[in-house]
Protein backbone atom coordinates (compact mmCIF):
# COMPACT_ATOMS: atom_id res chain seq x y z
CA UNK A 1 0.00 0.00 0.00
CA UNK A 2 2.90 2.28 0.96
CA UNK A 3 4.67 1.65 -2.06
CA UNK A 4 1.39 2.48 -4.31
CA UNK A 5 1.07 5.64 -3.21
CA UNK A 6 4.94 6.39 -3.25
CA UNK A 7 4.46 5.89 -7.14
CA UNK A 8 1.72 8.47 -7.18
CA UNK A 9 3.35 10.96 -5.08
CA UNK A 10 6.50 10.53 -7.46
CA UNK A 11 4.24 10.64 -10.50
CA UNK A 12 2.48 14.15 -9.38
CA UNK A 13 5.59 15.65 -8.36
CA UNK A 14 6.11 14.50 -12.31
CA UNK A 15 3.29 16.62 -13.53
CA UNK A 16 3.75 19.45 -10.75
CA UNK A 17 7.90 19.67 -11.96
CA UNK A 18 6.81 19.72 -16.06
CA UNK A 19 4.17 22.13 -15.99
CA UNK A 20 6.52 24.47 -13.81
CA UNK A 21 8.90 23.83 -16.48
CA UNK A 22 6.38 24.96 -19.09
CA UNK A 23 5.28 27.71 -17.51
CA UNK A 24 9.02 28.78 -16.65
CA UNK A 25 9.92 28.57 -20.20
CA UNK A 26 6.51 30.56 -21.45
CA UNK A 27 7.67 33.57 -18.79
CA UNK A 28 10.85 33.43 -20.11
CA UNK A 29 9.62 33.65 -24.07
CA UNK A 30 6.74 36.58 -22.66
CA UNK A 31 10.06 38.32 -21.21
CA UNK A 32 11.85 37.91 -24.13
CA UNK A 33 9.25 38.98 -26.52
CA UNK A 34 7.81 42.11 -24.52
CA UNK A 35 12.28 42.93 -24.63
CA UNK A 36 12.26 42.66 -27.94
CA UNK A 37 9.19 45.22 -28.23
CA UNK A 38 10.66 47.81 -25.95
CA UNK A 39 13.64 47.41 -26.75
CA UNK A 40 14.34 50.24 -29.94
CA UNK A 41 17.70 49.92 -32.36
CA UNK A 42 19.71 53.11 -33.08
CA UNK A 43 19.08 54.21 -36.80
CA UNK A 44 20.08 57.19 -38.80
CA UNK A 45 20.44 58.17 -42.59
CA UNK A 46 18.12 57.42 -45.99
CA UNK A 47 15.61 54.70 -45.26
CA UNK A 48 16.26 53.58 -48.69
CA UNK A 49 19.76 54.13 -48.86
CA UNK A 50 19.92 52.19 -52.25
CA UNK A 51 16.75 53.22 -53.84
CA UNK A 52 18.52 56.13 -56.59
CA UNK A 53 20.48 52.57 -57.85
CA UNK A 54 17.65 50.30 -57.77
CA UNK A 55 15.10 52.26 -60.05
CA UNK A 56 17.73 52.61 -62.40
CA UNK A 57 17.71 48.71 -63.12
CA UNK A 58 14.20 48.40 -61.91
CA UNK A 59 11.21 47.28 -64.66
CA UNK A 60 8.49 47.32 -62.46
CA UNK A 61 7.00 49.27 -59.43
CA UNK A 62 3.32 47.56 -57.90
CA UNK A 63 1.91 49.82 -55.19
CA UNK A 64 -0.74 48.46 -53.29
CA UNK A 65 -3.19 50.99 -51.00
CA UNK A 66 -6.66 50.38 -49.56
CA UNK A 67 -8.44 51.32 -52.99
CA UNK A 68 -6.38 48.70 -55.27
CA UNK A 69 -3.18 46.95 -56.38
CA UNK A 70 -1.60 48.13 -59.72
CA UNK A 71 1.23 47.72 -61.53
CA UNK A 72 4.00 50.07 -63.90
CA UNK A 73 6.50 48.88 -65.67
CA UNK A 74 9.56 50.18 -67.81
CA UNK A 75 9.49 49.96 -71.85
CA UNK A 76 11.45 51.50 -74.29
CA UNK A 77 8.90 53.97 -74.45
CA UNK A 78 9.06 55.00 -70.79
CA UNK A 79 6.50 53.96 -67.81
CA UNK A 80 3.21 52.51 -68.59
CA UNK A 81 0.71 50.86 -66.71
CA UNK A 82 -0.14 47.38 -68.43
CA UNK A 83 -3.86 47.07 -67.07
CA UNK A 84 -4.61 50.06 -69.08
CA UNK A 85 -3.32 48.67 -72.02
CA UNK A 86 -0.24 50.34 -71.33
CA UNK A 87 -1.12 53.73 -71.44
CA UNK A 88 1.71 56.13 -70.17
CA UNK A 89 1.84 56.93 -66.80
CA UNK A 90 2.34 60.73 -65.48
CA UNK A 91 6.07 61.54 -65.24
CA UNK A 92 5.56 63.81 -62.96
CA UNK A 93 4.27 61.09 -60.76
CA UNK A 94 6.87 59.28 -60.73
CA UNK A 95 9.55 61.70 -59.77
CA UNK A 96 6.66 62.73 -56.79
CA UNK A 97 7.35 58.92 -55.66
CA UNK A 98 11.33 59.33 -56.31
CA UNK A 99 11.30 62.51 -54.18
CA UNK A 100 9.28 61.09 -51.39
CA UNK A 101 11.46 57.59 -51.29
CA UNK A 102 14.47 59.83 -51.74
CA UNK A 103 14.01 62.01 -48.87
CA UNK A 104 13.02 59.35 -46.19
CA UNK A 105 15.73 59.67 -43.37
CA UNK A 106 15.45 57.83 -40.57
CA UNK A 107 14.28 59.49 -37.09
CA UNK A 108 14.44 56.32 -34.88
CA UNK A 109 12.65 53.33 -33.87
CA UNK A 110 9.20 52.88 -32.81
CA UNK A 111 6.75 49.85 -31.65
CA UNK A 112 7.64 46.08 -32.39
CA UNK A 113 3.97 45.70 -31.13
CA UNK A 114 1.58 44.21 -34.18
CA UNK A 115 -1.68 45.19 -32.25
CA UNK A 116 -0.21 48.45 -32.43
CA UNK A 117 0.72 48.49 -36.22
CA UNK A 118 -3.41 49.83 -37.13
CA UNK A 119 -2.88 53.25 -35.21
CA UNK A 120 0.01 53.86 -37.99
CA UNK A 121 -2.02 52.95 -40.51
CA UNK A 122 0.43 50.09 -40.72
CA UNK A 123 -1.08 46.94 -40.79
CA UNK A 124 -0.89 44.82 -43.08
CA UNK A 125 -1.93 46.10 -46.28
CA UNK A 126 -5.69 45.89 -47.93
CA UNK A 127 -6.12 44.86 -44.09
CA UNK A 128 -8.06 48.06 -42.19
CA UNK A 129 -5.86 50.99 -41.44
CA UNK A 130 -3.50 48.79 -43.42
CA UNK A 131 -0.15 50.70 -45.38
CA UNK A 132 1.10 52.06 -48.78
CA UNK A 133 3.43 49.10 -50.37
CA UNK A 134 6.06 49.75 -52.62
CA UNK A 135 7.83 46.92 -54.10
CA UNK A 136 10.18 47.46 -56.88
CA UNK A 137 11.36 44.74 -59.15
CA UNK A 138 13.76 43.93 -61.83
CA UNK A 139 13.71 42.34 -64.93
CA UNK A 140 13.92 38.80 -63.56
CA UNK A 141 11.39 39.99 -60.59
CA UNK A 142 14.01 40.19 -57.86
CA UNK A 143 12.44 42.23 -55.58
CA UNK A 144 15.11 45.41 -55.30
CA UNK A 145 12.74 47.20 -52.56
CA UNK A 146 9.68 46.84 -50.70
CA UNK A 147 8.67 49.16 -47.58
CA UNK A 148 5.28 49.76 -46.13
CA UNK A 149 4.39 53.43 -46.00
CA UNK A 150 1.90 54.65 -43.14
CA UNK A 151 0.66 57.91 -41.22
CA UNK A 152 2.07 61.19 -41.97
CA UNK A 153 2.08 63.66 -38.77
CA UNK A 154 4.18 66.62 -39.17
CA UNK A 155 7.42 66.23 -41.29
CA UNK A 156 7.39 62.58 -40.08
CA UNK A 157 6.16 59.68 -41.79
CA UNK A 158 5.88 55.91 -40.03
CA UNK A 159 6.96 52.90 -42.10
CA UNK A 160 7.75 49.77 -41.44
CA UNK A 161 9.11 46.56 -43.44
CA UNK A 162 6.72 44.46 -44.53
CA UNK A 163 6.65 40.72 -42.59
CA UNK A 164 8.39 42.84 -39.92
CA UNK A 165 7.13 43.71 -36.21
CA UNK A 166 9.22 46.99 -36.19
CA UNK A 167 7.98 50.25 -37.32
CA UNK A 168 10.29 53.40 -37.74
CA UNK A 169 9.59 57.32 -37.81
CA UNK A 170 11.47 58.84 -40.65
CA UNK A 171 11.41 62.41 -42.05
CA UNK A 172 10.75 64.02 -44.91
CA UNK A 173 10.77 67.00 -47.19
CA UNK A 174 8.61 69.70 -46.93
CA UNK A 175 7.81 69.72 -50.62
CA UNK A 176 6.78 66.10 -51.15
CA UNK A 177 3.44 64.55 -51.54
CA UNK A 178 3.05 62.28 -48.95
CA UNK A 179 -0.52 61.47 -50.38
CA UNK A 180 0.05 59.81 -53.68
CA UNK A 181 0.49 56.19 -52.52
CA UNK A 182 -3.07 56.19 -51.51
CA UNK A 183 -4.45 57.17 -54.68
CA UNK A 184 -5.76 55.12 -57.40
CA UNK A 185 -4.32 53.76 -60.49
CA UNK A 186 -5.94 56.52 -62.89
CA UNK A 187 -4.24 59.25 -60.49
CA UNK A 188 -1.01 57.96 -62.49
CA UNK A 189 -2.57 58.12 -65.31
CA UNK A 190 -2.34 61.43 -67.70
CA UNK A 191 -6.51 61.77 -68.63
CA UNK A 192 -6.90 65.56 -68.10
CA UNK A 193 -5.16 66.17 -71.50
CA UNK A 194 -8.24 67.16 -73.12
CA UNK A 195 -8.60 71.02 -71.88
CA UNK A 196 -9.36 73.32 -74.31
CA UNK A 197 -9.69 76.31 -71.80
CA UNK A 198 -13.38 77.83 -71.85
CA UNK A 199 -12.84 81.00 -73.31
CA UNK A 200 -11.29 79.42 -76.22
CA UNK A 201 -14.20 77.61 -77.44
CA UNK A 202 -16.33 79.64 -80.65
CA UNK A 203 -18.60 77.29 -81.09
CA UNK A 204 -19.56 73.67 -80.91
CA UNK A 205 -21.89 71.12 -82.21
CA UNK A 206 -23.84 68.72 -80.72
CA UNK A 207 -26.02 65.76 -81.60
CA UNK A 208 -26.95 63.74 -78.23
CA UNK A 209 -28.29 60.27 -77.79
CA UNK A 210 -32.17 61.54 -77.97
CA UNK A 211 -33.51 65.07 -79.76
CA UNK A 212 -32.68 66.76 -82.87
CA UNK A 213 -28.48 67.70 -83.17
CA UNK A 214 -28.00 71.34 -82.26
CA UNK A 215 -24.84 74.22 -82.71
CA UNK A 216 -24.07 76.85 -80.03
CA UNK A 217 -21.86 79.87 -81.16
CA UNK A 218 -20.27 82.46 -79.62
CA UNK A 219 -19.14 86.01 -81.86
CA UNK A 220 -16.44 86.63 -79.79
CA UNK A 221 -13.94 85.60 -76.72
CA UNK A 222 -14.89 88.43 -75.18
CA UNK A 223 -18.81 87.65 -75.30
CA UNK A 224 -20.42 85.91 -71.91
CA UNK A 225 -23.04 83.36 -73.94
CA UNK A 226 -23.42 81.34 -76.64
CA UNK A 227 -26.15 81.57 -78.99
CA UNK A 228 -28.08 78.36 -80.69
CA UNK A 229 -27.34 78.99 -84.27
CA UNK A 230 -29.47 75.57 -85.29
CA UNK A 231 -31.64 74.35 -85.61
CA UNK A 232 -34.08 77.29 -86.04
CA UNK A 233 -37.50 77.36 -84.48
CA UNK A 234 -36.07 76.65 -80.75
CA UNK A 235 -35.53 79.39 -78.12
CA UNK A 236 -33.05 78.84 -74.82
CA UNK A 237 -34.49 78.48 -72.26
CA UNK A 238 -32.31 81.29 -70.44
CA UNK A 239 -29.34 83.55 -72.15
CA UNK A 240 -26.76 81.21 -70.94
CA UNK A 241 -28.64 77.66 -71.10
CA UNK A 242 -26.15 76.60 -73.95
CA UNK A 243 -22.86 77.42 -72.20
CA UNK A 244 -22.58 74.39 -70.03
CA UNK A 245 -22.95 72.19 -73.09
CA UNK A 246 -20.81 74.49 -75.18
CA UNK A 247 -18.08 74.66 -72.98
CA UNK A 248 -17.84 70.89 -71.59
CA UNK A 249 -14.45 70.56 -73.41
CA UNK A 250 -12.90 73.39 -71.82
CA UNK A 251 -11.51 71.27 -69.17
CA UNK A 252 -12.22 67.32 -68.94
CA UNK A 253 -10.73 64.34 -66.94
CA UNK A 254 -11.85 60.86 -68.29
CA UNK A 255 -12.44 58.04 -65.89
CA UNK A 256 -10.19 55.43 -67.29
CA UNK A 257 -8.76 54.14 -70.89
CA UNK A 258 -8.04 51.34 -73.07
CA UNK A 259 -7.00 50.36 -76.81
CA UNK A 260 -9.93 51.63 -79.01
CA UNK A 261 -9.39 48.07 -80.52
CA UNK A 262 -11.08 46.64 -77.50
CA UNK A 263 -14.29 48.29 -77.68
CA UNK A 264 -16.95 46.61 -79.18
CA UNK A 265 -20.21 49.19 -78.75
CA UNK A 266 -20.83 51.58 -81.47
CA UNK A 267 -21.17 55.22 -81.89
CA UNK A 268 -24.58 56.94 -80.36
CA UNK A 269 -23.22 60.59 -80.14
CA UNK A 270 -21.31 63.39 -80.43
CA UNK A 271 -19.42 66.44 -79.48
CA UNK A 272 -17.73 68.67 -81.63
CA UNK A 273 -15.86 72.05 -80.31
CA UNK A 274 -14.13 74.61 -82.55
CA UNK A 275 -11.41 76.96 -80.94
CA UNK A 276 -10.93 81.02 -81.63
CA UNK A 277 -7.42 79.93 -82.62
CA UNK A 278 -8.76 77.49 -85.35
CA UNK A 279 -8.55 73.68 -84.25
CA UNK A 280 -11.57 71.39 -83.71
CA UNK A 281 -11.99 68.18 -81.42
CA UNK A 282 -14.66 65.83 -81.55
CA UNK A 283 -15.60 62.95 -79.14
CA UNK A 284 -17.54 60.65 -80.38
CA UNK A 285 -19.64 59.03 -77.84
CA UNK A 286 -19.87 55.04 -78.07
CA UNK A 287 -21.65 52.91 -75.97
CA UNK A 288 -20.21 50.43 -73.98
CA UNK A 289 -22.70 48.48 -72.02
CA UNK A 290 -24.12 51.29 -69.41
CA UNK A 291 -21.06 53.41 -69.88
CA UNK A 292 -20.18 55.54 -72.26
CA UNK A 293 -16.58 56.02 -73.98
CA UNK A 294 -14.89 58.51 -76.35
CA UNK A 295 -12.56 58.54 -79.07
CA UNK A 296 -11.35 61.70 -79.89
CA UNK A 297 -10.43 63.28 -83.32
CA UNK A 298 -8.38 66.36 -83.56
CA UNK A 299 -7.61 68.37 -86.91
CA UNK A 300 -5.46 72.16 -86.88
CA UNK A 301 -7.65 73.71 -89.51
CA UNK A 302 -4.85 77.01 -88.67
CA UNK A 303 -1.33 76.80 -88.78
CA UNK A 304 -1.74 78.55 -85.05
CA UNK A 305 -3.15 75.64 -83.87
CA UNK A 306 -1.05 72.15 -84.63
CA UNK A 307 0.77 72.41 -81.68
CA UNK A 308 -2.12 72.52 -79.53
CA UNK A 309 -3.72 69.94 -82.09
CA UNK A 310 -0.62 67.65 -81.76
CA UNK A 311 -0.51 66.94 -78.06
CA UNK A 312 -4.09 66.04 -77.92
CA UNK A 313 -3.05 63.53 -80.95
CA UNK A 314 -0.10 62.14 -79.31
CA UNK A 315 -2.17 61.69 -76.33
CA UNK A 316 -4.73 60.28 -77.40
CA UNK A 317 -4.24 58.48 -81.24
CA UNK A 318 -5.59 54.73 -80.85
CA UNK A 319 -7.31 55.00 -77.55
CA UNK A 320 -10.71 55.05 -76.14
CA UNK A 321 -11.74 57.07 -72.92
CA UNK A 322 -14.37 56.49 -69.74
CA UNK A 323 -16.83 59.51 -69.27
CA UNK A 324 -18.55 60.05 -66.00
CA UNK A 325 -22.13 60.47 -65.62
CA UNK A 326 -21.73 63.92 -65.36
CA UNK A 327 -19.73 64.64 -68.24
CA UNK A 328 -21.74 62.40 -70.41
CA UNK A 329 -24.49 65.06 -69.43
CA UNK A 330 -22.82 68.52 -70.21
CA UNK A 331 -21.48 67.07 -73.10
CA UNK A 332 -24.32 65.66 -74.82
CA UNK A 333 -27.31 67.50 -73.40
CA UNK A 334 -30.03 66.83 -74.88
CA UNK A 335 -32.08 69.77 -76.63
CA UNK A 336 -34.94 70.28 -74.97
CA UNK A 337 -33.14 70.81 -71.49
CA UNK A 338 -32.01 73.92 -72.88
CA UNK A 339 -34.63 74.89 -75.14
CA UNK A 340 -38.13 75.29 -76.03
CA UNK A 341 -39.65 74.73 -79.18
CA UNK A 342 -40.90 78.88 -80.30
CA UNK A 343 -44.53 79.04 -80.51
CA UNK A 344 -45.83 78.71 -83.85
CA UNK A 345 -46.90 82.38 -85.10
CA UNK A 346 -50.49 83.10 -85.84
CA UNK A 347 -51.34 83.43 -89.73
CA UNK A 348 -51.74 87.07 -90.68
CA UNK A 349 -55.68 88.16 -90.67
Amino acid sequence: MSQRLDQQRLKHLGVTGAAAVIMLVAAISLSFMDARQVWAPSVSGPVLANWSENVQSAREIEIINAQERFVIARTDAGWVMPSRDGYPVRPERLAALDNLLMSLEYEGARTADPAKHARLSLATEGEENGGNRVILRDAEGNVLEDILLGTARGDTLYLRTPGEARTYAARFDADVDTSLLGQSADEWLALDFLALGRNDIAAAEIRPETGPQYRLVRAAQTSRNFSLREPTGWQPITAGAGNGPATALGRLRFRDVRRMDRLTGSVVAFHTAETFSGMRVTLDIIAQGETRWARIRTTAVTDDAEDDAARIINASEGWAFLLSDLAVDRMIRPLDQIANPRAAEADAP
